[in-house]
């Protein structure tokens, strides 16, 4: 894939802890990065975590474990919250994208499979979905959601419903914790743009070299990805 979306949803208040797309989808690491940069930004350890069953999430599943004894594994499906909110994205944002790269291929200007050229679609927009994903996380959690029927999560503002007190979320933090050994903390892996470092400081090269700006919308994204492709072919 040239892309991958990885989230985190409280189960309580649904307020979205992480919502960050990264370069691979097999690499546990990454998603280390983002579950310690997450427990470091609300100050603890969550008292449950549930995951699927994928490699990705075996690292943070050990921490986990380590931490509080508290990890369950269980299917996709059967995460109901993140579930739930994967259709709601995919329903309402996710298709944008499948739409712009779907017309990349269409062009002719991307043949998925070559590592180049995805290496090259993710320098012109990784940054920019990073971006379209922090609004939507900030809108997400601001909103109100409205009760129905038979709903087993409260109605409300997930911001607020999370930091409320008595609320399961802040209030069952694990805050006194051991720091993790060094053997544990280099397994951390953040997000990179292209495998190859020498072809990401190339397309750098390329971008400066034609005067180019990096994309700030959809259009300049599609604009410099078809200024920068066609040295693909060049690049070793």
């Amino acid at each position: 894939m040239c892309l991958n979306v990885y989230s985190c949803i409280d189960g309580y208040s649904q307020k979205i802890l992480w919502l960050k797309c990264a370069h691979t989808n097999h690499q546990p690491g990454v998603i280390t990065s983002f579950f310690l940069d997450c427990v470091e930004d609300v100050g603890g350890y969550p008292a449950t975590l549930r995951t699927d069953c994928g490699t990705e999430n075996t690292m943070i599943a050990a921490i986990q474990r380590l931490v509080s004894g508290r990890h369950i594994y269980g299917t996709s499906p059967g995460n109901q919250r993140i579930d739930s909110w994967w259709a709601f994205y995919r329903r309402q944002q996710s298709q944008w994208w499948i739409d712009v790269f779907e017309s990349l291929v269409s062009s002719g200007s991307f043949h998925p499979g070559n590592t180049h050229e995805t290496d090259c679609l993710r320098f012109c927009f990784m940054s920019l979905i990073q971006t379209h994903l922090d609004n939507i996380r900030r809108q997400w959690n601001t909103h109100r959601i409205r009760p129905s029927a038979g709903a087993t999560c409260p109605a409300g503002v997930p911001y607020e419903l999370y930091y409320l007190p008595g609320a399961p979320a802040a209030d069952r933090l694990i805050r006194e914790v051991q720091p993790l050994a060094d053997e544990v903390l280099q397994q951390d892996e953040q997000p990179c743009t292209c495998y190859d470092d020498n072809l990401e400081a190339y397309l750098h090269y390329l971008r400066n070299f034609s005067h180019l700006p990096m994309p700030s919308d959809t259009e300049s994204a599609i604009q410099l990805y078809r200024r920068l492709s066609p040295f693909m072919s060049d690049a070793v």
